[in-house]
């Protein structure tokens, strides 16, 4: 055999012991284009497209962790609530609102990025004018049994 068939042969063997890993990496990573999802409407003005999480694409679902996107149309808002134990957080990407934790409001707006403990209770608003568009990463992965709905809190928007 020559020299660089010996040469070929040698790599190809090599290439073909890292093929499995390099199959099981690509297994493990999912690219998800949330244009390409639909959305979800959660009730009047708000909707969301969930990324990852319980109710996620197949190849997307996690109970660790859950990241959705939503839009909220101008002057609209979640519904008032808590999780039980789950950690909230909102990372803002478009437009202004505010952020209300009990009967205080926290004004948000591009970049911003709002962390939010299990039992605080909470609702994210969109300011009159625009449309607000940000990322829920809730951990563990949201789960219906964990959310909790309560009235709006004494001085708080309804």
């Amino acid at each position: 055999m020559q020299p660089k068939a010996a040469l070929l042969l040698a790599l190809s063997a090599s290439l073909a012991t890292l093929a499995p890993v390099a199959a099981k990496a690509d297994d493990s990573a999912k690219v998800i284009a949330p244009s390409e999802l639909p959305f979800i409407k959660v009730s009047a003005g708000v909707r969301l497209k969930e990324l990852t999480g319980r109710a996620a694409p197949a190849g997307a679902r996690s109970t660790l962790g859950s990241v959705a996107l939503f839009e909220l149309d101008p002057g609209h808002a979640s519904a008032w609530s808590h999780n039980k134990a789950g950690e909230e957080s909102f990372f803002i990407l478009e437009g202004h609102g505010e952020v209300w934790t009990g009967s205080v409001a926290h004004a948000v707006g591009p970049g911003d990025y709002i962390l939010i403990p299990p039992a605080v209770v909470r609702s994210i608003r969109a300011s009159k004018g625009e449309v607000l568009r940000f990322y829920a990463i809730t951990t563990p992965a949201w789960s219906k049994d964990d959310d909790v709905l309560v009235p709006a809190p004494e001085g708080a928007p309804k």
